[in-house]
């Protein structure tokens, strides 16, 4: 199996990609990453499988980033990978390797199972974007499932301050989303219509919610420690307006309703939190850590 530090293999094929089957190459389906997980599995449709590949679908730290690229290998068919990823809603490319060509080269075909004559261990392997392995993992037990805490450990040690500014970049777009509906929630409210500030203060949940946890996100994987206070203070604004926005909805919902008292209770809770936020700085624009970054290399 490839060890860590060596340089990973390209490689082509049929594959399963946006409910489509074509013909890729490794540099396709890992365009403008800047860290690869490639996923080696026996089987479509096996339980243990649709675990593994879901776990890594819904990690919240792939979910949020765009520079991550999420590749899965088999010796299935493209055709059984469509149906696969159709199931399970898969939206990142399965490649089908019947020849086990590709296993081969990365050190992971295992004869004999799921009666297939050849197959895939399961295996996972990260990769930077010059193809450095960075962690390289497999089992010859198809139940055993792989490592999602060192994965997500070795992603952020991969990540540098250009893949934080981009997820801050995502938050600040969801940020803005949201603040535009929690502002209109508290017109509504001020004016006592009760039915738009709740749907208001509704909409604005979500992507407020997207926003919080891309900024962690973004300090997460901040080297710089400025651009990490940035990236914390704005987690903690848009954590304070989502917060708000759940509650002066219900105070919403209930006054509609005609109860007060539960109203003013959330309210209460609200109106403070909403004052926190008020009172401290909205998150920079993305260029102001365009310039934190770029000044720090100008001082190297």
């Amino acid at each position: 199996m490839l060890e860590t530090g060596a340089t990973a293999p390209t490689f082509d094929g049929p594959a399963a990609i946006d409910d489509e089957i074509r013909h890729v190459t490794f540099d396709e389906v890992t365009a403008d990453s800047g860290v690869v997980l490639l996923v080696f599995y026996p089987a479509d449709f096996s339980p243990s499988c649709t675990e593994e590949l879901c776990s890594l679908r819904d990690l919240d730290l792939f979910g949020l980033q765009n520079d991550v690229s999420i590749v899965g290998v088999s010796t299935d068919s493209a055709f059984s990978h469509r149906a696969f990823a159709d199931r399970y809603d898969l939206d990142f490319p399965l490649v089908s390797d019947s020849d086990g060509s590709i296993a081969t080269t990365y050190g992971v075909l295992s004869d004999d199972q799921y009666g297939h004559r050849q197959a895939a261990k399961r295996a996972v392997f990260v990769l930077d974007g010059e193809r450095t392995v960075h962690c390289a993992w497999s089992s010859d037990d198809p139940q055993r499932q792989p490592p999602l805490a060192e994965i997500r450990e070795t992603i952020e040690t991969i990540s540098d301050d250009d893949a934080a500014v981009e997820r801050y970049r995502i938050a600040h777009t969801h940020y803005r989303e949201g603040v535009t509906e929690y502002e209109r929630g508290r017109e509504a409210f001020a004016a006592e219509d009760w039915v738009t500030a709740a749907a208001a203060f509704d909409a604005a949940v979500e992507p407020l919610t997207d926003a919080l946890e891309a900024f962690d996100a973004a300090r997460r994987y901040a080297d710089d420690e400025a651009v990490a206070r940035i990236a914390e203070r704005a987690n903690e604004q848009a954590t304070d307006r989502r917060n708000a926005a759940k509650w002066y909805a219900s105070a919403a919902d209930h006054y509609g309703r005609g109860d007060e008292t539960t109203g003013d209770d959330y309210r209460t809770d609200a109106d403070p939190v909403h004052a926190a936020a008020a009172d401290r700085e909205e998150p920079p624009e993305p260029e102001t850590l365009l310039e934190t970054v770029d000044g720090d290399v100008a001082d190297d």
